[in-house]
């Protein structure tokens, strides 16, 4: 028994050490980069019905981030693994400030059960506050069955 968990307790220190070893080296060869950097990431996952609509932000984007969008939309069949349904992706975008999505604006729109879609440093649509939004898509899927979520708005790196 106690060799088992010296054994963990050698693993765990060497994925510790490696952990480190692998900070020091990204600080190490990018400084500039790596205290510059801020990465702002948000998500929401859950299921929504029709007419409801689901949401992830407000992201507040500068002039010079880069704005990465992303959902999938997914019931799960008779076995409990999942699989992707349609669903209404929107990627919504307001003035700076702007701190609920109905005040937003839909810059972007897609059926579909997988949504990426990103804003680039220099778009006109910068700066300002992003939601990405996601509802039930009527068609051979009946509207009031729950579709599950995950929906991911962030940033990049600082142009």
């Amino acid at each position: 028994m106690s060799t088992t968990i010296l054994a963990g307790r050698r693993r765990t220190l060497l994925a510790a050490a490696g952990l480190a070893a692998a900070l020091t080296a990204a600080l190490t060869l990018h400084p500039a980069t790596a205290s510059s950097a801020t990465i702002d990431t948000m998500s929401a996952q859950g299921t929504v019905t029709t007419p409801s609509q689901a949401c992830a932000g407000p992201f507040e984007a500068g002039s010079k981030d880069i704005v990465a969008a992303s959902g999938s939309a997914f019931q799960f069949n008779s076995s409990g693994v999942p699989v992707g349904v349609p669903a209404n992706f929107e990627l919504r975008r307001g003035d700076p400030g702007t701190d609920f999505f109905t005040g937003a604006k839909v810059v972007k729109r897609e059926t579909t059960d997988f949504f990426s879609v990103s804003v680039q440093a220099g778009d006109p649509l910068l700066p300002g506050a992003f939601w990405v939004c996601v509802t039930a898509a009527i068609g051979p899927t009946p509207a009031r069955v729950p579709v599950n979520y995950k929906l991911f708005l962030g940033n990049g790196l600082p142009a």
